[in-house]
């Protein structure tokens, strides 16, 4: 039997403090590395703690809220840098923007309530994939299958979960949240899992499968999975994850990828450092 999928999460700049966790990942890992840009003086750690994370080989997913819009006009453009360079070193990143994320707010909504709302929803986003994956469904969707769908396409992940009892009125209207990528429906590559509660029937099965086809009518079928609801009633339980969806900003002009010499001195002087200590060691006489 197989060992588990470990499934980590880190949050910027506290590898330090959990240099614990970043020691134990390996190729058969999971890692979330959730980051808030706009910060100009972040941007050096980012690219130094994901690249001591990419070097782990486990699969690494970055979860990226950009800035408010009216933060200003430099701070958006420092974040869509931080974007990029986090695209550039993890195999997919799942994006939020603070303007979609505020519009599930009232108006009323204190700022430390907002970013507590914020702060959940993207913890639940990142519970929805960890559940996927070590909660199997009757079809077998496991960490293998996630793992070549997002390599697939690397780039902008989605994951959105919904929870009904009926589906009377378009689809369209029940997935909508405003924090989803706009073209959330417009993916090249889906996977679906469904949950069915005691009373669904055939019928409701049936159509909902052909509804969530053609609403996803542009996106080729990776796997689709189902698993049974040990609950009385007719809820559906749908995880849908989407790949191949466009960038929320464009690639600045001034966005400097890392250079292949730095990388590669980057190792050298890591495995020379390692050689180093290694001579230092004293050897306890036999």
């Amino acid at each position: 039997m197989e060992a588990p999928v470990k499934i980590y999460q880190i949050n910027n700049g506290a590898i330090k403090t959990d240099k614990a966790v970043a020691a134990k990942l390996g190729p058969d890992d999971l890692c979330f590395y959730r980051f808030i840009g706009g910060n100009a003086s972040e941007t050096d750690n980012l690219t130094s703690e994901l690249t001591m994370l990419r070097e782990k080989k486990a699969l690494l997913i970055g979860v990226f809220r950009f800035p408010f819009r009216f933060e200003g006009k430099k701070r958006y453009e420092t974040a869509s840098n931080q974007y990029y360079r986090m695209k550039e070193l993890c195999d997919a990143v799942i994006y939020f923007t603070s303007d979609g994320l505020m519009e599930t707010l009232d108006h009323n909504t204190t700022i430390r309530d907002a970013h507590q709302t914020f702060h959940a929803i993207e913890e639940h986003t990142m519970k929805t994939l960890k559940q996927l994956i070590e909660e199997t469904g009757e079809m077998n969707i496991d960490f293998q299958d996630i793992e070549t769908f997002i390599k697939a396409n690397k780039g902008p992940l989605s994951l959105h979960t919904i929870e009904e009892d009926c589906f009377d009125e378009p689809l369209k209207y029940v997935i909508f949240t405003p924090y989803l990528p706009k073209d959330f429906t417009d993916g090249k590559q889906l996977i679906i899992n469904i949950g069915y509660a005691q009373d669904v029937d055939m019928e409701a099965f049936q159509q909902i499968n052909l509804r969530l086809h053609d609403l996803f009518s542009k996106a080729d079928l990776f796997k689709l999975g189902s698993y049974f609801i040990d609950e009385p009633g007719e809820r559906f339980k749908i995880t849908l994850l989407v790949n191949g969806i466009s960038d929320p900003v464009t690639l600045p002009d001034n966005y400097q990828r890392i250079p292949k010499y730095k990388e590669l001195f980057r190792k050298w002087k890591i495995l020379s450092e390692k050689s180093i200590r290694k001579i230092k060691t004293p050897t306890k006489d036999v």
